[in-house]
């Protein structure tokens, strides 16, 4: 008799031993899947969105695009005109440069000038152009640094990113 009473106490240590692990898996586990899910959907609705996202630089600005100021004086600038080829609005824009120097290629990023050239209150439209422009508040002095490469970057779509080569 006490064989019996064994396994049965046993037995319903073991539910009540599984329904603790559970108790505390579960609802990690719902918090897992319901996060990995929404992160999934946001991506793939970006991703979706983004299919529909171009720009260009325009060609008859400055060179190929681009126009700049390296004199190392402390008042550099950089500009571009670029042009919304796509279907959705873009916005959040800011350069990345790529300098030759005597110790390798250095790759800086600078946001625009003035904030409200192009934002998510006021985007550039799709078949509108703009031109974006920064301040450089390092001394690129261009007997030191070359520039070799001139990429637009922006918040909306990161794979959309016109770049030049100089």
């Amino acid at each position: 008799m006490s064989k019996a009473l064994s396994a049965v106490v046993s037995a319903l240590l073991l539910i009540v031993i599984t329904i603790g692990i559970l108790s505390v898996v579960t609802p990690w586990m719902y918090e897992l899947v319901t996060t990995t899910t929404n992160s999934t959907g946001s991506t793939t609705a970006q991703q979706i969105m983004c299919r529909n996202a171009g720009l260009e630089l325009d060609s008859n600005y400055g060179y190929y695009g681009v126009d700049w100021n390296f004199t190392g004086n402390g008042t550099d600038w950089l500009k571009a005109r670029i042009e919304n080829t796509g279907n959705i609005d873009m916005w959040g824009f800011s350069f990345e440069l790529t300098l030759l120097s005597s110790s390798g290629d250095e790759i800086m990023h600078y946001g625009l000038t003035n904030s409200t050239e192009v934002t998510a209150s006021v985007p550039l439209r799709p078949s509108r152009s703009a031109i974006i422009s920064a301040n450089i508040t390092e001394d690129i002095n261009s007997s030191i640094h070359t520039l070799k490469a001139v990429k637009v970057l922006n918040s909306v779509c990161d794979g959309v990113a016109p770049s030049l080569s100089v």
